[in-house]
């Protein structure tokens, strides 16, 4: 093989049910639904509510966006908890919605919210959840579009005061604290999931909000699919490893790839669909990639040098 080839990099891009790009843990756990607790103990009564949250996302249909599992959003409010309490010195304040039911509720209102409810509809329908009525279904699906948009902070901030006051009245819960005042529980935990939705893994979408925190900017989402670095591997192919830093300007595809020996310039065009197809042009010879999304931040499939009739196996992570 000589040290410079022509590279035809196709992927095959399979969107899973996820709605927002990109490195999921153990579990490259497709995004889904949220339900939320009722706000009750987990048991039987939140696993009852998964199944129900389930049923209703097989009925709404393939357009309603999707958020992730409870999970990711709680682990990212637990972060902001610590970078408010360590990397800001915040002080705690008082709240009756604990840290469970401010990430659950906030993420079901911005749920009715991105699929077409308007303010008081949506949260109405959470109220209705928290009472015990059951999930209500969205109000229809978001119109078609690279990004998906969410409502003005306000908006939400309003539901969260809501909120604070139907835990504080209709709930009796005592009140607990917080490092993280109302106004921003609301603002970072909707920013992490606008990330989500547009196609961020759970690390990269913590990482931009920690950033913008610490007055690093606001990052772009990830809707591009194939923004950023990525590190890749083919274990039985003598040039592995490789890296691929791909960036879009608008429909362009730019960037650079190197492996082991060679370096080279990418380019190619993506308008959007499923279907990727980068060139990296080194001057002789190539290899193709051909691959699917395993999760929003990793691709995995086969790669194929032009000049003998053997494939290999290869993954490339994106980096957070």
């Amino acid at each position: 093989m000589t040290s410079r080839r022509l590279l035809s990099f196709v992927v095959a891009v399979v969107l899973t049910g996820a709605a927002c790009g990109r490195e999921e843990p153990a579990a490259t756990t497709p995004v889904q639904s949220v339900t939320g607790p009722s706000a009750a103990p987990s048991g039987a009564g939140a696993a009852a509510a998964a199944h129900a949250a389930a049923s209703l996302a097989a009925v709404e249909g393939p357009g309603v966006i999707a958020f992730p599992p409870r999970n990711e959003p709680y682990a990212f409010r637990e972060d902001l908890e610590r970078k408010y309490r360590d990397g800001l010195g915040r002080s705690p304040s008082s709240t009756y919605v604990d840290i469970e039911g401010d990430i659950v509720w906030t993420q079901e209102y911005l749920r009715y919210r991105v699929n077409q409810c308007d303010h008081a509809t949506a949260q109405q329908k959470v109220f209705d959840q928290i009472d015990g009525r059951g999930i209500a279904p969205v109000c229809g699906n978001p119109p078609s579009g690279a990004v998906v948009l969410f409502p003005p902070r306000n908006e939400p901030y309003a539901f969260r005061q809501e909120l604070e006051t139907k835990y504080r009245d209709g709930l009796r819960r005592s009140a607990t604290s917080s490092y993280v005042d109302i106004e921003g529980a609301i603002v970072w935990t909707q920013e992490y999931l606008r990330y989500r939705v547009n196609r961020c893994g759970h690390a990269a979408a913590t990482q931009r909000v920690l950033d913008q925190i610490d007055g690093k900017g606001i990052a772009p989402v990830c809707t591009e699919g194939l923004a950023g670095t990525w590190d890749g591997t083919a274990p039985t192919y003598w040039n592995s490893p490789f890296t691929m830093d791909i960036s879009l300007r608008g429909t362009s595809i730019a960037g650079r790839y190197t492996d082991t020996y060679d370096s080279g310039t990418l380019w190619g065009t993506y308008t959007g669909g499923d279907a990727i197809v980068i060139n990296v042009y080194f001057g002789d010879g190539g290899l193709v990639f051909t691959g699917e999304f395993d999760g929003p931040d990793k691709i995995k499939g086969t790669m194929r040098p032009s000049m003998i009739g053997r494939t290999f196996p290869f993954w490339m992570v994106r980096r957070p």
